[in-house]
C-alpha cells in the first residue's frame, strides 16, 4: 500500500465477529479509505477473498497490515498508519491493551467490541490522561453490549417531559431456529470473555472502586434492584437481575454527567426475561455457579472446553448458523419514570415513559453495524464528542452526536420508538 494514511483499520479481520465487520464495512465506510490487519496476511486475503464472492464486490484493492499483538512494533505501526482502530481481536483482557496503548501513544482512535468490565475500567484508569493530550478517543462497549442499552436510556431522557430519575432495562432475547440442528446463539468467544470477567471479579471491583472514587449526591427515591423473579406489563415473560456489562457502562456514563456538566445522574437497573417461572428463578443461580467455578483453575479449564454443555448449546465453538443468527431478535423495553416539572424528591415521581429498542442479529449484525457506526462518528463528529480526546463509555461519548439517528437508518433493523408517553 501506499503511504497515504487511513482512515480505518479493521483489526482481528479473521475471526468469527471480525469477517462480519468487514463485509458490513464495505456499505458503512463506503465513503471512507480502510484495510483490515491481523496476524496472517495469507488468512486475511482468504477473507476478502470469500467475502468478495459472497457481496460481488472486488475487494482487491482493500489494504492488508500484519500486526500481531505478540509483537508490539507492528502494533505501533498498524497504529500509526490509520485515523481510527476498530478492535474485533479480543479477549480484550488478554490483549485489548497493547493496542489501546498504541493507539493513544500515536493521536489514534479506537473503538472495539469489549463486554469485559476490568478491562474497560483499567483503560479508563490507565490511559485518560494521556489519550486527553495526544487527541485520541478511546470507547469500549461498541456493541450489543452496550450501545442499545446505552442509547435506550438516553432516547428514553430525551422524549421524557421533565427530569429522569431511574430507568428500568428489561431485556428479551427471542431466538428463532430455521435450522434446527443447531442452537447456538454465540461464539465461543463471548463466552471465553465472560469467563474472564468472573475469573478477575475482585480486580474489576477494586478498578471501579478508584474509577468511581468521585462523590454522586444522594438520589431519592432510591432505585433498589428487584432481587425476585417478576413481570412487567406488556409482557408475558418472567424477569431475572442482570446487573452485568449494561450495568455499570450505563452507571459511568451517569456518572460522567454528573461530574463534567453537572447533570442528574440517572439510577439504572437491568433484568433479563425468560418463558417459566423456573427459568427466571434458576438463572441467578447458574450465574453464581459458573462465578464460583471460574475462580478455580481446572473448573475454570472445563468452562473454556465445553461450552456447549455449560450453556446447554446456546454458545459453541462454531457459534450460530448463519441463517439462524440473522433471525434472532432481541426487545428492549425501558421504564423511565421522574418528575414532569423540577424534581420535587420528597414525593415519588408522577410520570412514566416506556420506550422499546429492537432488531435482529444482535449479537453479530448490529454488534458490528454499532462498531462501524461508532467508527464513522468520531471520524466526521469527533469536535462533538467531550473535549479533545479521552477514555469514554459510549452513552457518555455520543450523546451529542448524530450515533442515535444514524444507527436508525441502517440496514441492521435497530429500532428505537416510544411505547408510552
Amino acid at each position: 500500500m501506499s503511504g497515504e494514511k487511513l482512515d480505518a483499520i479493521i483489526f482481528g479481520a479473521t475471526g468469527y465477529t471480525g469477517q462480519i465487520v468487514v463485509e458490513d464495512a464495505i456499505e458503512i465506510l463506503k465513503d471512507f479509505k480502510w484495510g483490515i490487519a491481523g496476524r496472517n496476511e495469507t488468512k486475511l486475503k482468504e477473507v476478502l477473498e470469500k467475502i468478495s464472492k459472497r457481496t460481488n464486490r472486488d475487494l482487491s484493492q482493500i489494504p492488508v497490515i500484519v500486526a500481531d499483538v505478540g509483537d508490539e512494533k507492528s502494533i505501533e505501526k498498524m497504529a500509526k498508519m490509520c485515523r481510527i482502530v476498530l478492535n474485533c481481536c479480543g479477549p480484550y483482557y488478554l490483549y485489548g491493551e497493547i493496542v489501546v496503548k498504541a493507539c493513544v501513544e500515536a493521536g489514534t482512535h479506537h473503538v472495539d467490541l469489549s463486554g469485559e468490565p476490568q478491562y474497560i475500567s483499567a483503560m479508563q484508569l490507565k490511559y485518560q490522561d494521556l489519550a486527553q493530550s495526544s487527541g485520541s478517543y478511546v470507547v469500549s462497549n461498541c456493541a450489543f453490549e452496550s450501545i442499545p442499552a446505552e442509547l435506550g436510556v438516553l432516547y428514553a431522557e430525551k422524549n421524557f417531559p421533565g427530569t429522569v430519575n431511574s430507568v428500568e432495562l428489561y431485556c428479551t432475547l427471542e431466538p428463532n431456529y430455521q435450522d434446527t440442528t443447531s442452537k447456538a446463539l454465540l461464539n465461543s468467544g463471548t463466552w471465553d470473555s465472560a469467563i474472564y470477567s468472573m475469573q478477575y471479579a475482585r480486580e474489576m471491583w477494586r478498578l471501579e472502586r478508584k474509577l468511581n472514587k468521585e462523590k454522586l449526591p444522594r438520589l431519592r427515591p432510591k432505585l433498589w434492584m428487584k432481587p425476585y423473579a417478576h413481570k412487567i406489563e406488556g409482557s408475558n415473560k418472567y424477569y431475572a437481575p442482570f446487573p452485568i456489562t449494561d450495568q455499570p457502562v450505563v452507571e459511568r456514563s451517569q456518572r460522567l454527567f454528573y461530574v463534567q456538566v453537572n447533570k442528574r445522574p440517572i439510577q439504572f437497573q437491568m433484568y433479563i426475561g425468560f418463558k417459566s417461572l423456573f427459568l427466571a428463578i434458576v438463572f441467578p443461580l447458574f450465574l453464581l455457579t459458573i462465578a464460583l467455578m471460574a475462580q478455580c483453575g481446572c473448573t475454570r479449564k472445563l468452562l473454556f472446553k465445553y461450552p456447549h454443555f455449560f450453556t446447554r448449546g446456546t454458545m459453541t465453538h462454531d457459534g450460530p448458523t448463519e441463517v439462524n443468527r440473522k433471525v434472532n431478535e432481541f426487545i428492549y423495553i425501558l421504564k423511565a419514570k421522574g418528575w414532569t416539572t423540577g424534581t420535587p424528591e420528597s414525593e415519588s415521581p408522577n410520570k412514566e415513559v416506556t420506550v422499546r429498542a429492537s432488531g435482529k442479529d444482535p449479537c453479530y449484525g448490529i454488534t458490528s453495524t454499532c462498531l462501524l457506526m461508532c467508527a464513522k462518528v468520531i471520524l466526521q463528529e469527533h469536535q462533538k464528542m467531550p473535549g479533545n480526546g479521552g477514555v469514554y463509555p459510549p452513552g457518555f461519548a455520543f450523546a451529542k452526536t448524530q450515533l442515535l439517528d444514524e444507527l436508525g437508518r441502517c440496514k441492521s433493523g435497530l429500532k428505537f420508538e416510544v411505547l408510552k408517553q
